[in-house]
């Protein structure tokens, strides 16, 4: 199983943690994270930054696998000022 942790947007919008998923590419595992939870937008992780490994992997990427016993972060930059 991948652990997928999630920061910021999706935290805060979608109210999970962290989740544990099968192993695959980055794609494939926001596809079962969308079919668990039927009220996240997949669209939402268009803009999301993965890190794995603490190198950032962004959309254009996903097709990037992630192997079993694995864990990745999923977040949004935020800005302020």
């Amino acid at each position: 199983m991948v652990k997928v942790i999630f920061y910021n947007l999706l935290r805060s919008k979608y109210g999970i943690n962290e989740i544990l998923v099968k192993d695959g590419s980055i794609s494939q595992i926001i596809d079962e994270i969308v079919s668990r939870h039927s009220n996240i937008i997949r669209n939402d992780f268009e803009t999301s930054i993965v890190f794995y490994h603490g190198k950032p992997i962004h959309y254009h990427n996903f097709s990037t696998v992630i192997d079993d016993n694995e864990e990745i972060i999923i977040t949004h930059f935020v800005g302020g000022g």
